[in-house]
């Protein structure tokens, strides 16, 4: 999005890209422009006003599960990003794999994700959980 007239776009509205849902192997919304907390020392994003993200996974039931196809194994590569349009869209990628079981209270996902090419800067947790669907 884009602010109207002469005030700035607030960074409560950005778009936050990384973790589940978007680049797995990255930390949640660590993803795109950061500034240096002068406090702590650390980058903290900002988030940007346009984001790209693609993901691609492929689930299968668990080899030797018989009939029970609730526990399922998946591999996945995902990428994506957030921007502000005057700064350069540098894409980040991620691949890995995971397990998947759809119990009774419903979907827990469990990814371990591996990015690619990542930067000192970027903030890694290569193991993710998620509880319910991503959309």
């Amino acid at each position: 999005g884009e602010a109207y007239g002469k005030y700035p776009f607030p960074i409560t509205k950005n778009y936050y890209v990384g973790g589940i849902g978007s680049v797995r192997g990255y930390a949640p919304g660590s993803l795109g422009p950061t500034y240096v907390n002068t406090y702590t020392g650390l980058n903290q994003p900002t988030g940007g006003q346009s984001k790209i993200v693609t993901n691609v996974e492929y689930t299968v039931p668990v080899p030797g599960s018989g009939v029970d196809k609730t526990l399922r194994v998946f591999g996945f590569v995902d990428g994506g990003n957030v921007y502000n349009e005057n700064i350069n869209l540098v894409l980040r990628y991620s691949y890995g794999l995971g397990l998947s079981w759809i119990s009774p209270l419903g979907p827990l996902k469990f990814s371990y994700g591996i990015p690619i090419k990542s930067l000192p800067t970027d903030n890694v947790q290569r193991l993710q959980f998620q509880v319910g669907t991503a959309f």
